[in-house]
This record gives C-alpha cells, sequence and structure tokens, in this order.
C-alpha cells in the first residue's frame, strides 16, 4: 500500500512537473479563455455564417495563384521561419554548445570537415577525457555520423555549423508538408506544416543548440509519408523515397529508427505479401539504400572502433560504464575514474538508470519521463484535439499506430530526450491535424488559434528573457519555446582568449558541484594544432607532463588554469611552483 501511494504521489508529481514548466500555465489559459469566449451569444453569431478555415483551401488565404500551387506556400512558409529565426538574431544569439552531447557531435563534424571518420588517440590522452567521446582506440565522437555529416557540410560551405541545423530545420519542415499531403488535402498539410513550423522551427531546443534532431524527424517523415503512397500505388520512386527514410534513420538514430519504421514495413509486407512485382518495385530501392546506409555506418564504425558491428558508445560503456541504456540491462560495476567529475556523472546515470530497473520504479517514474516528451512536442494546445483521436482511428487506424511505434521508444529508453522520439515527430503532428478535422469545437476557429497561440508564447518567451523577467524554470535544454542559453563561462573565456595572439593551454579545475554536469573539456578534431586546448587539472606533477608535452611540440604556448566553480568563472596565468593560478585573466 506505501509504494503504491509513492507510484500515486510520484505520477501527480510528474503533471505538475509538466505543467508548471515552459509556458504551459499560459497555453492552459489560453484555452479557458476560448472556451469562455464561445459562450458569448455575440461571439457565436458571428461564428455561425458558413464558411472554412483558409487552411481549408488555400485560396482563401488570398492568393489565388499561390493556392493553385500549395507546395510553394509550403515553402514560403518554410522559408519564412528561417528568415524569422535569423531576424531574432540579436534577441536569440547565435547558439553556443554547452551540454555534452553538443560538443560531441561538433567534434565529429570536425573530424568529417578534415577529412577523418576518426582521430588518432592522444599520447597523453588521460587530461581529455570527457562524456560522449572516447579517447582510445580512436579519439572520437559516441554518435552516429549522420547528424555531424550536414554540420560539417554547414562548416566547409558557410564557415558555421548552425547552418547545417537550419539546414536541417528547412528540410524536415518541407519533407513535412510533402508527408502530411499523402494524408490529407493541401489545405490541411499546410495547417500542419504551420504548426510545425511555429512549435519546432523558431524557439525550439532543435534549431538553438546542435543536439540534433531535424534529421532523423526528416527520415521518420519520408517513411511515413511514402507510406500511404505506396499503399495506393506501388512505384519505384516511392520505393526509393521509403529507402531514403531508412538510410537517414540508420545514419542518426538506428535504434529508435528501427521501431518506429517496423510498424510501417510490417504493413506494408503484409499488403504485397501476394504481389511479388509490388515487392520487387518497392523492396529492392528500399533495400538497397537502407544497406548503403548500414555499409556506411559500418565503415565507420570500422575506423572508430575497429570493427563494424561495435559502436562507439559500447566502447564508452566499457570504459567508463555509463549505465543509462535499455532498462533490462545490468549497468556495469567497479569502474575505475581518473577524474571525479565522471565518476559524478556515472552516480547520475546510474540514479536514471534506477527509475527503470524494475516495474515498480518503471511506474513510480513513467509520469516524470513522459512529461519531457509532452511538453516538446504537444503541450496543453495541441493536446485538447487527440480528445479526438479515437475518431482518427476508425479513419487513419496507421497514425495512431505510428505514434505508437514511437511511444515504445519511449518506454523502452532508459531516460527521457525529446529527440529520441525524433523519427515520430511528422506522425504526431499528422495526428493532431486529423484531430482537428472532427473537434466538435469550430473547426476554423480551433485552426487559427493553434497558430496565434503558439506565434504568442514565442514571442513572450523571446521578450521575456530580454526583458531580465523570470522563466518557469532555470535549467532547461530540450524545450520548443523556452531554450535557455545557459553557462556561458566558457565560451566568454574562450573569447577572450582568442583576442590574445599565439596559442593556449588551459588547465581546469574539477567542479565541486555534484549536480553541475555540464563538461569543459572538450576540444577539437586535431587537439595539438588547435589554438585553444582544454585539459583537466591532475596536479602539478601530471601538468607538467602535459605543460613539457606542449613546449616540445609548439613552445611559447601559454598556460592558464580556470576554476569553474566560483561566478563568474576565472582565468589566471598558471603557475607550476604554486600549484595554483597566479593573478591574469579574469
Amino acid at each position: 500500500m506505501t509504494r503504491l501511494l509513492e507510484i500515486v504521489l510520484m505520477t501527480l508529481a510528474g503533471v505538475w512537473q509538466g505543467i508548471r514548466q515552459d509556458w504551459n500555465l499560459l497555453e492552459i489559459a489560453l484555452i479557458a479563455a476560448t472556451f469562455w469566449a464561445v459562450k458569448i451569444e455575440v461571439f457565436k453569431e458571428a461564428w455561425k455564417s458558413p464558411h472554412v478555415s483558409p487552411f481549408e483551401n488555400p485560396r482563401r488565404l488570398g492568393l489565388t495563384k499561390l493556392g493553385k500551387r500549395p507546395w510553394l506556400i509550403a515553402l514560403l512558409l518554410v522559408l519564412g521561419t528561417l528568415t524569422v529565426r535569423l531576424a531574432l538574431l540579436p534577441w536569440m544569439p547565435h547558439p553556443v554548445p554547452v551540454v555534452a552531447d553538443e560538443f560531441s557531435h561538433l567534434l565529429l563534424a570536425d573530424t568529417l570537415r578534415h577529412g577523418r571518420l576518426a582521430n588518432p588517440p592522444h599520447p597523453l590522452w588521460q587530461f581529455f577525457e570527457s562524456i560522449h567521446i572516447i579517447p582510445l582506440p580512436h579519439y572520437a565522437s559516441n554518435y552516429f555520423p549522420g547528424h555531424a555529416a550536414v554540420l560539417a557540410a554547414g562548416w566547409i560551405l558557410a564557415g558555421d555549423p548552425w547552418i547545417g541545423v537550419l539546414a536541417e530545420c528547412a528540410l524536415f519542415l518541407a519533407i513535412l508538408y510533402w508527408m502530411l499531403r499523402g494524408w490529407m488535402p493541401p489545405g490541411l498539410a499546410l495547417f500542419g506544416t504551420l504548426l510545425g513550423c511555429l512549435r519546432f522551427g523558431i524557439a525550439s531546443y532543435w534549431t538553438n543548440s546542435f543536439y540534433g534532431g531535424f534529421l532523423p524527424a526528416a527520415g521518420g517523415a519520408l517513411v511515413a509519408g511514402a507510406f500511404p503512397r505506396l499503399r495506393r500505388r506501388a512505384t519505384f520512386s516511392q520505393g526509393c523515397v521509403f529507402g531514403a527514410g531508412l538510410a537517414i534513420l540508420i545514419l542518426t538514430r538506428p535504434f529508435e529508427g528501427f521501431f518506429f519504421s517496423a510498424v510501417w514495413t510490417a504493413v506494408l509486407i503484409w499488403d504485397f505479401r501476394k504481389r511479388a512485382a509490388s515487392i520487387a518495385k518497392v523492396g529492392v530501392p528500399a533495400l538497397i539504400l537502407a544497406g548503403l546506409a548500414a555499409a556506411g555506418v559500418g565503415i565507420y564504425l570500422k575506423h572508430v572502433t575497429g570493427s563494424p558491428l561495435v559502436t562507439a558508445y559500447q566502447i564508452s560503456e566499457q570504459i567508463y560504464g555509463w549505465p543509462i541504456g535499455l532498462p533490462w540491462t545490468h549497468p556495469p560495476e567497479h569502474i575505475e575514474f581518473r577524474h571525479p567529475e565522471l565518476a559524478t556523472h556515472y552516480e547520475y546515470e546510474l540514479g536514471d538508470h534506477e527509475q527503470v530497473s524494475n516495474p515498480l520504479n518503471f511506474l513510480e517514474y513513467l509520469m516524470f519521463r513522459l512529461q519531457a516528451y509532452w511538453r516538446f512536442f504537444l503541450g496543453p494546445l495541441l493536446t485538447l484535439p487527440l480528445l479526438m483521436a479515437p475518431r482518427v482511428w476508425r479513419r487513419r487506424p496507421m497514425l495512431i499506430l505510428g505514434a505508437a511505434g514511437g511511444v515504445f521508444v519511449i518506454l523502452i529508453e532508459g531516460t527521457a530526450l525529446p529527440h529520441y522520439f525524433a523519427p515520430a515527430t511528422g506522425v504526431m503532428i499528422a495526428l493532431v491535424v486529423e484531430c482537428c478535422r472532427y473537434f466538435r469545437f469550430d473547426r476554423s476557429y480551433w485552426r487559427t488559434l493553434l497558430p496565434i497561440a503558439l506565434a504568442l508564447i514565442v514571442t513572450l518567451r523571446v521578450g521575456a528573457e530580454n526583458l531580465g523577467l523570470p522563466y518557469t524554470q532555470k535549467i532547461n535544454y530540450q524545450s520548443w519555446c523556452c531554450q535557455i542559453r545557459g553557462n556561458m563561462n566558457k565560451d566568454r573565456i574562450a573569447t577572450t582568449l582568442r583576442s590574445i595572439p599565439g596559442r593556449h593551454l588551459i588547465f581546469v579545475k574539477g567542479k565541486t558541484d555534484p549536480y553541475n554536469l555540464l563538461q569543459w573539456i572538450y576540444n577539437d578534431a586535431d587537439i595539438d594544432a588547435s589554438d585553444i586546448v582544454w585539459a583537466r587539472d591532475m596536479g602539478p606533477q601530471e601538468n607538467s607532463r602535459l605543460i613539457d608535452y606542449f613546449a616540445k611540440k609548439q613552445p611559447g604556448r601559454q598556460i592558464w588554469a580556470v576554476d569553474p566553480n566560483v561566478e563568474p568563472a576565472t582565468c589566471r596565468i598558471y603557475s607550476l611552483k604554486e600549484a595554483s593560478p597566479s593573478a591574469g585573466l579574469h
């Protein structure tokens, strides 16, 4: 009975955790105000005249010529989203990497742009150990290469990896419209695309960080968009599209992509079971493209780990024992850490794994995990239409099943991060739009309310930050509207050091706050050639080894010490004799 009460209380706490964050209380207020307003007779009379929402028919937008070509309106929406984001740069600055995942993706992007799949291990790699990278057998990222390849392309072509993020955003939104057109009329597809633009394209952490969510979302949208077209008519071209979606998922999020795409693939196999010609027409190109992607991943892994079947994450788990994984896996034990910060992170991940280690723990913390996904993809505004999901099931059961494939991933993952659900993003938007079609509340009004409300919340969020008003939470790296830039100490110090001629070596003291898990020790792909090298402070005797190494290799490199345990973090000239920093740079 006591444990049951704990589960109930934790479930309620998880619900409150989701409601209180972001601007969900404002969304709830907008919903309440809307339902109150429609009770006013005058207001109700104004909406009694029969008409359809402009999103039912694009020509009603007043753009007659474009209305004949709704894909042009979709293109304008995509370009408009990027334009708005760039126009907001004075108020929402260029993203700066803060979280370990971002640095890891950027390390891989830097490796790829230099024409390598992996980097040789550094002779003194112990100074450069960190989270989500491996020092041996090669110095490399833990992640798959899909997202990093796009970052590298943006880096090469435009000198900025963030351009790759914006390109992924545009790609997803364009594919989203194409996907929705396979399921619904063009006006509703435009409505769904607008929701995607407002929800993910401007202020979400997918746009304003280097985590990477758009590319697997685009892969999932290709799979889900090709599905209804293939059921209507099996063609070679749609088989290629389906295979391209599978290939993107293999290159970005193969584990989550497998469970998401398994639903669609199984249904197509069943539909084509007695049509050998259709199987060949669709299956051959899909298998070829997916096979090429799998082979590419195998080649990449061979260069990184020495085996095409061993991932960098597996190597990282062997070295550091990171416990976050599938609920039924047993976390590695008796791991020896050279750096207390890595041991602290191990304990943090061990706590996350404990939340799913047995059925009772799974139920107790389930709502805390679900709310993280709910806040990002739906929130109160996009949840209300889902009340019509039973009616959608009668007409579009595959949308429900496709979303269920994504939800299954949520249930089996050891931790809750919205980009894990990315392959099912397009399906969730399609489901919301379909539910709006059946909502008993005035549909045209509802389809006008959602975009306006989403735009209002983004505007208020950006304004609140620039006016110095308090947020609904201090730390939030995974929101659709409230991406907080995080601690800028490392970027501030790096910017100052770049203004000083010459190269620099910075020893970073270990953090003493067990709740501060953000790491400083991330470097370029070629550590020795970097203008700024970040290294862990391992004490005077060990530090002298690294100082001597660089003195022989690159004489004249200036030595600094950083203390991240004070605010703002200080950077001073390093004094080996005193075993502590002497006066210098702040």
